[in-house]
């Protein structure tokens, strides 16, 4: 097949959209990276576990939190500030497929902050 006009595909195919960017499990006790769009994948061992959720870096920012395995324990991640209708800062991802997708949009003032926009298994208070 001979290339007849146009240009080639140059460009990742990620930075289309079309693929969600892995984001590293920090582990416990640490920031979960909020730099960019991704998916977290999160690995618990035997206890509780804890994450922070800075507030978002641009509108539109997606991600989704996701209990890959669970070794037992919980992760509790605290959100920067409310992100659901319910006042809702805290998500506990408490078994493996627990999952949240949070979306970024600006709120009162003009302040960046993330709201849900499903979930699916996570305990929220």
């Amino acid at each position: 097949m001979a290339f007849t006009g146009g240009k080639l595909q140059t460009e990742d195919i990620n930075a289309r959209g079309v693929e969600l960017e892995l984001i590293p499990d920090p582990g416990t006790g640490a920031a979960i990276d909020v730099t960019r769009s991704g998916e977290c994948q999160i690995v618990t061992g035997s206890g509780g576990e804890t994450n922070t959720l800075a507030v978002p870096k641009f509108a539109g920012q997606r991600l989704t939190l996701c209990m890959k395995t669970d070794g037992g324990g919980d992760r509790v991640v605290t959100v920067a500030s409310a992100f659901n209708a319910s006042g809702n800062t805290i998500i506990t991802l408490n078994d493996a497929g627990d999952a949240i997708c949070l979306e970024a949009c600006h709120g009162s003032a003009g302040v960046l902050k993330w709201n849900q926009a499903w979930t699916n298994g996570p305990t929220l208070a």
